[in-house]
């Protein structure tokens, strides 16, 4: 099934078969699952579109086809040797990086402050995708108006985790208002 566009777009960023970065005793997989199912349980979008847990990433990719007035927030956690390594860092495309008056770049921007301060952790700011593990990033290239992944904070911090899972709920009704925020805009 491919999806119309002007719709909003939410993915756990890792499925069943990719569990992502692993430390602490968690998987990246399962932590932002709980993340992304908690912004759609609180979201009043009647037009938000979750990836399947089972889905590949180019699966999910491939029955959307945002368009320019839609919203597409990919969820991530990242990874670092130093357990003292923390924050909150999203990208965009090279695109909407250029123009920091973009809906992306003001998204990201508007997430990043908000995980800064309700999880108490550095904003690490808003990045170019190249500057990622990445010279491309597929799912922020996909033609969305408005197009997110956000490394919510690290896996491999000290008590990283359990601070998400224990403000799972603040991350989501916030990170849904700003996506109905950015919704709306179109």
């Amino acid at each position: 099934m491919i999806f119309s566009p002007l719709r909003t777009y939410l993915s756990a960023g890792h499925n069943n078969s990719d569990p992502g970065a692993v430390a602490n005793g968690y998987k990246e997989a399962d932590v932002t699952k709980i993340i992304r199912d908690s912004i759609a349980e609180n979201s009043s979008a009647t037009d938000m579109v979750l990836d399947k847990d089972w889905e590949t990433n180019r699966q999910y990719q491939g029955r959307i086809k945002p368009g320019s007035g839609s919203v597409l927030l990919d969820v991530h956690l990242n990874a670092a040797a130093n357990p003292t390594t923390r924050g909150v860092e999203s990208y965009i495309n090279k695109k909407d990086f250029a123009d920091k008056n973009s809906m992306s770049s003001k998204m990201a921007d508007e997430i990043n402050k908000f995980l800064s301060i309700t999880l108490g952790i550095s904003n690490r700011g808003v990045k170019p995708e190249n500057n990622s593990q990445h010279s491309s990033i597929g799912i922020l290239n996909l033609g969305a108006g408005c197009a997110v992944l956000v490394e919510v904070d690290f896996i491999t911090g000290k008590d990283a985790v359990d601070n998400i899972l224990k403000n799972k709920d603040i991350i989501g009704k916030g990170i849904a208002k700003i996506l109905k925020k950015y919704d709306d805009m179109k």
